[in-house]
């Protein structure tokens, strides 16, 4: 953006302005590679200054602009790290590039070493499509003003941006002007309906806020003397019943005939182990607020990787400020531009340039900031029954996913039998977990007491090593413990007396009931109010299921 210019500030004892490399951008193209890595507040500010044209510049003794006539385009990875959407709806055009393919590879490879190898005779071998792309985009550019959109295809314009929820008017200003450039471009001076369309490809996607397309229009009515008992032969017959209804109605069904089991099924001991597959794979819900991903006292910045301001001077220097005490992390180039406009009423003695007490400012270094993720599974032959268990790893592995995209650290610890083992120490490689998770056996008792127990241990000495982070342990369990720490002892008894007394510094718990059926058991919900843990039934974490729950109950 700009600051202050030091050299001519010290020399003629008066704030002057240097300009920033967005100066450069003025009458040229500014390309922005990994723009979803940039600072949000630092990328807000230069979204500001390319959609007004003017850089305006507000650092202590400036307050100056000038002018920034560029056209933005940037590249960004979403398995990355995602850009909200108020910054995203900023950009007119979004174009998805799939990945290349094993020839498209090689055809890259082979021209950049054609390229590296004379790049007079490359650029001569493509110089024709060029010239001719170049024509083309001469002539639109002349088009372009006298093109006109008629009414109608307006008002499909904004249908369009309705139903896919795009909020505000910038992605209907973003079509019209989109509709127009591709009619230019093709020759014409009059929107049609195939420019709308292909417009909308690049305008939409990126602002879409539904997560399913709407749903087709309803058929027109036949007419009244029509048969309304036989329909028309190209008519398609009714639909089947969806699968997931099938489903449900067979859990009903299993469910039923449960009725006839008494009331506490019998334990599983001696249930031979087992290897379940990994369900399948759901969009999870936000099942840690933003705000709780972050250390105490954070401010949360809009994004997937937070920045949390550092207390122990690591970190990236991101701004500085002026100390409330004395400081030994001091910010140079600050303290200098605070003290350049005073050299000239200052006596040097001999000195380049005096600095005094109320010149210094100290670094303000930030941290990105994490948080950590410890699955608690239960790997017991109660979780094997119906398959219950390969539900259970598609949703661990959602979750793990969903972890691994916020730069989150996971780890992975089953019990089962009569012990409680680490899988998996926290990482943050998803591919390992992945594998890790896969190869988990269920099979024995369930050793909830050891269990928590054992997390207890790990995790006071994990979070006694990372100081600021925020720990949380996610529990996987119906809540049905059968092997008592003591012998002889009552064991739900005794893990609802550990959890009550079970107090963790800086780590919160989150419990996910893994249990179905009927007979449904409340143990994993009391163990989740004795640890004052988050609660789920395993079903809620499906977002899309969810929403159609939620959509259900209004309706009815």
């Amino acid at each position: 953006f700009g600051g202050l210019d030091i050299e001519k500030t010290l020399k003629s004892g008066k704030p002057e302005m240097q300009k920033g490399l967005l100066s450069r951008a003025d009458g040229n193209i500014l390309y922005i590679d990994d723009v979803n890595l940039m600072d949000r507040a630092m990328l807000s500010g230069l979204l500001d200054c390319v959609l007004t044209g003017t850089v305006k510049v507000e650092r202590g003794p400036i307050s100056a602009s000038y002018p920034c006539s560029t056209v933005l385009i940037a590249t960004m990875n979403p398995d990355d790290s995602d850009l909200s959407d108020h910054l995203l709806d900023r950009f007119d055009l979004c174009a998805y590039v799939p990945p290349t393919d094993d020839d498209e590879k090689r055809l890259i490879l082979m021209r950049n070493a054609e390229y590296s190898r004379d790049q007079e005779s490359f650029c001569r071998m493509y110089s024709s499509e060029t010239e001719e792309e170049r024509l083309k985009i001469e002539r639109a550019e002349k088009i372009l003003p006298l093109v006109t959109i008629s009414d109608e295809l307006v008002s499909v314009i904004s249908e369009l941006c309705v139903k896919v929820g795009a909020d505000g008017i910038r992605g209907d200003l973003a079509m019209v002007q989109c509709s127009k450039s591709l009619a230019a471009l093709h020759g014409r001076d009059e929107v049609m309906k195939k420019d709308v369309e292909e417009a909308s490809v690049l305008c939409l996607p990126h602002r879409r806020s539904f997560d399913q397309p709407p749903p087709p229009p309803e058929p027109p009515e036949p007419p009244e003397d029509q048969n309304e008992e036989e329909p028309p032969e190209d008519q398609d017959p009714e639909p089947p019943e969806p699968p997931e209804q099938e489903e449900k109605e067979e859990e009903q069904d299993d469910d039923k005939k449960d009725d006839t089991h008494p009331p506490e099924p019998p334990e599983l001991p001696d249930l031979e182990e087992m290897m379940f597959e990994i369900g399948k794979e759901f969009r999870v819900i936000d099942y840690l607020d933003k705000n709780e991903r972050l250390p105490a006292r954070t401010k949360t910045r809009k994004g997937r990787r937070a920045m949390a301001v550092s207390a122990d001077g690591t970190g990236r220097y991101a701004r500085s400020r002026i100390p409330d005490s004395k400081t030994q992390d001091i910010a140079f180039d600050a303290t200098i531009r605070a003290a350049a406009p005073y050299q000239k009423v200052r006596h040097s003695d001999a000195l380049s340039i005096v600095i005094e007490k109320q010149d210094i400012r100290e670094k303000v270094r930030e941290r990105r900031s994490g948080c950590t993720l410890l699955f608690l599974v239960d790997a017991s032959g109660s979780l094997g029954v119906r398959r219950r268990m390969s539900t259970v790893k598609g949703a661990i592995l959602s979750m793990l996913r969903d972890s691994y995209v916020k730069r989150d650290r996971i780890g992975l610890m089953a019990f089962r039998r009569d012990s409680a083992d680490m899988i998996l120490p926290p990482t943050k490689s998803v591919e390992y977990s992945y594998r890790r998770l896969e190869e988990l056996p269920t099979g024995g008792k369930t050793p909830l007491g050891e269990a928590l127990a054992r997390v207890n241990d790990y995790m006071t000495s994990y979070a006694r090593c990372h100081i600021g982070e925020r720990c949380y342990i996610i529990l996987v369990t119906d809540g049905r413990a059968n092997v008592p720490l003591q012998s002889g002892a009552d064991a739900n008894e005794e893990v609802q007396k550990m959890a009550e007394d079970l107090k963790i510094p800086h780590v919160g718990w989150i419990v996910v009931d893994a249990g179905m059926g009927f007979p449904h058991f409340d143990n994993a919900q009391k163990l989740a109010e004795k640890l004052e843990a988050k609660y789920f039934k395993l079903e809620d974490l499906d977002a899309d299921r969810f929403a159609q729950g939620v959509k259900a109950a209004i309706d009815s």
